[in-house]
């Protein structure tokens, strides 16, 4: 006879459970954090919301900040899949592959905002994720540094890649934010445009930088 924590359920065995329930607790953390911002959460209002006790809660996550980070990395796991998926499939040509990156975020947080709004907004109301933030715009301005280097030019040192992608990710973030919180002011495809022209604009003044 199996142990307790080997027997199935409806189908599923405790790891596929517990992991099922890990799921829900993430999906409540992202529609409570998203749509009121931390204060809007709780243990107990994340739980009302998954249908579960505070038991499983603290199953997977030791306090609230630990579901706020696994919500926070969620959300930019996605946003960088879903990146790398579009310069797979984008065309060859500089222009074609910067629109095709940055449509992939606007369509991610356009789609579903409260995910904007996580990666975006949150964490500046949020100690948890304050280092969390930096740690995640670093990673990013990494890949678009990398992925840059050929429009960039062979000239083009790695400290000014650095320094542009740095700058390219934080204001291409403070863009999208503040198209969040006024959606009526662009159009999406309005907002792809111009973000498209700045981030080809900028890169073309890398070799300008000293290196």
């Amino acid at each position: 006879m199996g142990t307790a924590s080997s027997r199935t359920y409806a189908g599923q065995d405790a790891a596929a459970r517990a992991a099922d329930r890990r799921a829900r607790l993430v999906a409540a953390g992202l529609d409570l954090l998203g749509t009121g911002g931390p204060q809007a959460a709780s243990v107990r209002k994340v739980c009302e919301a998954a249908r579960l006790t505070p038991r499983y809660f603290y199953e997977s996550f030791p306090d609230l900040d630990a579901l706020t980070v696994a919500v926070f990395d969620a959300v930019v796991a996605e946003l960088i899949e879903r990146g790398q998926a579009a310069l797979a499939a984008a065309p060859a040509d500089p222009r074609g592959r910067v629109r095709a990156a940055l449509g992939s975020v606007i369509d991610l947080v356009g789609d579903d905002p409260r995910k904007g709004r996580v990666v975006l907004t949150v964490p500046l109301a949020s100690p948890a994720l304050s280092r969390r933030r930096l740690t995640a715009a670093r990673r990013i301005a990494d890949l678009v540094a990398d992925r840059s280097r050929d429009g960039f030019g062979a000239a083009v040192t790695a400290r000014q890649r650095d320094l542009v992608a740095r700058f390219l990710v934080g204001g291409v973030a403070e863009t999208i934010s503040a198209w969040l919180q006024d959606p009526d002011s662009s159009s999406r495809e309005r907002l792809l445009d111009d973000c498209t022209e700045l981030f080809l604009a900028v890169s073309a003044t890398a070799r300008r930088l000293a290196p």
